[in-house]
């Protein structure tokens, strides 16, 4: 027998096989006196499994009761320098969240290049005084943690989840990172190269077409959320390290910024602490502001069509029109009346056009609310034969629920879907720090979350139907569409929301004739201002 049937033959042997015909299989040892009491086959008890038609199935299982969600418990500190710390204690693992937040960002920081600034962000763990981007990655992973670095409409910062062992370590390791990084050319040239691929494949996403047509033509490209948030190939080629530096250098100060801390810490243990790792932090006063920029009119909509030619077997739609800040009053009830219109699965555009008329797997709204008013917007992906009735139909539900208000049953529902998600943004240590820094960039009082089931509850039927008429007009809407130009442009007609305009995958108008606007007026929107 060959070395391979050999092992074969142990293997087998090993598991309880007998082999035929193996001279080398030993025969199995049958024990004289058997340890365990052995039951006859026939009086064996073979379970069996519920059929569908079983008793318990009869009836619906009855509901246990509203669940009871316990807000975390914030407690605030201050270090010598003046950085504001808040932690949130939780001991039932040995993990601990941290985050170092500064509460301004793209949306905040006027003359900024496109895309600098989440450019900025993916710098931040790519090199420091004492770390080169290598070293960095590779102490993070030494101690085997999560951690990120960003900067995206409203904030920016860097966080690390950890053992709790690990955590002082761990906070040489993160102010490091915040507090002294260095911008090496070489990864700047490397991100550079990787940001202009990611925008090239911006091409192959019709979603993404979507959000760049629709920031540039609702906002225009002078207004900072007139641009996606990564920018275009210009503005990558054209960034330098000298715009990373001033803009590190104005938002990352000490008057910008919070540390939050959750997890298996105290107060008394984790200061003094943060105090020997962030206490010698110095910066300038505070040079941005938090109030985000103003919104557009909605009576100054231009064009109200704007069509991105893309053929093929599905049309993205987005339906769309400046919203509010997150500072709005009110925002509770805007909440549960994006919740009835398109901001859960039982929604009213899901219902009508997933499940009414099969035009799309799913179809959502929502408002995007920043420290200036974001947008807001419905959207789906459709069949590209229903992308003119799906829009109708849009609008079908949007006069509804204007005309109509919300059902006692929706409103229900809709209360009930938002407190239920409430408990899963504090699910983990690192969930709690990244909804806690939500505190600090929107400045909001320590006990937020407390109260805002009960103004959730607060909300009235009425209170729904003034907000649908204030928000949901059609003739305040603008009409995206990521689609066959050539099959759809008759068709737009009968929307009767006029002539269309096209832009390309990246928001930029298409004149007759040319594929990309004028390049000088293209240079200087992406020049700092």
């Amino acid at each position: 027998m060959n070395r391979s049937a050999r092992l074969l033959t142990s293997l087998l042997l090993g598991l309880g096989f007998g082999i035929a015909g193996c001279a080398e299989a030993p025969a199995p040892s049958v024990p004289t006196k058997p340890s365990v009491t052995t039951v006859p086959h026939e009086a064996a008890v073979v379970p069996h499994s519920e059929t569908p038609d079983a008793p318990f199935r009869q009836q619906a299982p009855a509901p246990n009761g509203k669940l009871a969600f316990v807000a975390p418990k914030v407690v605030e500190a201050t270090l010598k320098n003046g950085l504001r710390v808040l932690i949130v204690e939780r001991h039932e693992l040995p993990i601990v969240g941290l985050r170092l937040v500064v509460r301004a960002g793209a949306g905040d920081l006027e003359g900024a290049r496109p895309g600098s600034l989440s450019f900025l962000g993916g710098m931040l763990e790519q090199g420091t005084k004492k770390r080169n981007a290598l070293q960095v990655s590779d102490d993070f992973e030494a101690l085997g943690a999560q951690h990120g670095a960003w900067l995206d409409w409203d904030s920016g910062g860097v966080s690390v989840k950890v053992i709790a062992d690990k955590l002082d370590a761990a906070l040489e390791l993160l102010s490091d990172v915040a507090l002294h990084p260095t911008f090496p050319d070489a990864e700047v040239e490397r991100l550079r190269a990787r940001r202009i691929a990611d925008i090239a494949s911006q091409k192959s996403s019709p979603a993404t077409m979507a959000q760049n047509a629709l920031a540039a033509s609702l906002f225009g490209r002078a207004h900072p959320y007139g641009h996606s948030l990564g920018g275009e190939e210009l503005d990558a080629k054209k960034l330098t390290r000298a715009e990373l530096t001033r803009a590190y250098e104005r938002l990352f100060v000490p008057a910008n910024a919070a540390i939050v801390v959750s997890g298996d810490v105290t107060r008394d243990a984790i200061v003094p602490k943060l105090e020997a790792a962030f206490g010698g932090w110095k910066g300038s006063p505070l040079a941005v502001s938090h109030k985000g920029p103003a919104a557009p009119s909605t009576t100054t909509l231009g064009k109200r069509i704007v069509v991105v030619d893309r053929p093929g077997a599905q049309s993205q739609i987005q339906i769309v029109r400046p919203g509010v800040p997150y500072a709005i009053q009110g925002r509770e009830t805007l909440a549960v009346m994006n919740a009835i219109l398109g901001g859960m699965f039982s929604s009213r555009i899901n219902i009508n056009l997933r499940e009414k008329n099969a035009y799309t797997y799913g179809a959502r709204s929502g408002f995007a609310m920043r420290h200036g008013a974001g947008p807001f917007g419905i959207g789906a992906s459709v069949l590209a034969a229903k992308t003119i009735p799906a829009v109708k139909e849009v609008f079908v539900e949007l006069e509804g629920l204007r005309r109509d208000g919300p059902t006692s049953e929706e409103l229900d529902l809709a209360k009930e879907s938002i407190r239920l998600a409430m408990p899963g943004r504090f699910e983990t240590a690192g969930d709690v720090a990244s909804a806690i820094a939500d505190l600090v960039v929107y400045d909001l009082p320590l006990d937020d979350f407390d109260k805002r089931l009960a103004r959730i509850e607060a909300v009235t039927a009425a209170d729904v139907k003034r907000a649908a008429g204030e928000y949901l007009g059609a003739e305040t809407m603008k009409l995206v569409v990521v689609g066959d130009k050539s099959a759809l442009a008759k068709e737009l007609d009968s929307l009767g929301m006029g002539a269309f305009e096209e832009r390309d995958a990246y928001g930029n108008l298409v004149l007759e004739g040319t594929s990309n606007r004028n390049a000088a007026t293209r240079l200087k929107a992406t020049t700092p201002r």
